[in-house]
C-alpha cells in the first residue's frame, strides 16, 4: 500500500473513533497522538489502545488483555484482523460495550 493511502485511512480510522468516544464523554476519558489513541474507561481505569504501524501499513487494538493487528483490505474497504477474522470496529465496539457494560456500535 502507498504510504500516503495508509495515512489517509489511519486517519479516517482515527476520526471516526474520536466521533465516537465524544458520545461517551462522561464514562470514557482518551488522550491523542498523531500516531495513537488511549481510552481510559472512568469507572474501572480499563485502558484500550489504538495506534499505527506506519512501517508495515498497520493499525493495532489493545484492550482487556488482548491485542490485534489489521490491515487495510480493498476489497472490503475495511480494516481487517486476517488471523482473529474481524473487522476493526466490530472487535472495538465489543470491547468498548464489556468494558462499558452496555451496547456500543458503530453503525
Amino acid at each position: 500500500m502507498d504510504p500516503k493511502v495508509y495515512i489517509k485511512y489511519a486517519d479516517e480510522l482515527f476520526r471516526t473513533i474520536e466521533d465516537k468516544l465524544e458520545e461517551f464523554e462522561e464514562e470514557i476519558d482518551y488522550d491523542r497522538t498523531p500516531d495513537k489513541l488511549e481510552a481510559t474507561i472512568e469507572t474501572t481505569g480499563k485502558k484500550i489502545v489504538v495506534n499505527t504501524q506506519r512501517a508495515i501499513h498497520e493499525i493495532w487494538l489493545a484492550g482487556n488483555s488482548r491485542g490485534w493487528h489489521f490491515q487495510y483490505d480493498e476489497d472490503q474497504t475495511c480494516w481487517f484482523a486476517q488471523a482473529e477474522k474481524v473487522e476493526f470496529y466490530s472487535c472495538l465496539s465489543e470491547l468498548l460495550s464489556t468494558n462499558l457494560g452496555r451496547q456500543v456500535s458503530f453503525n
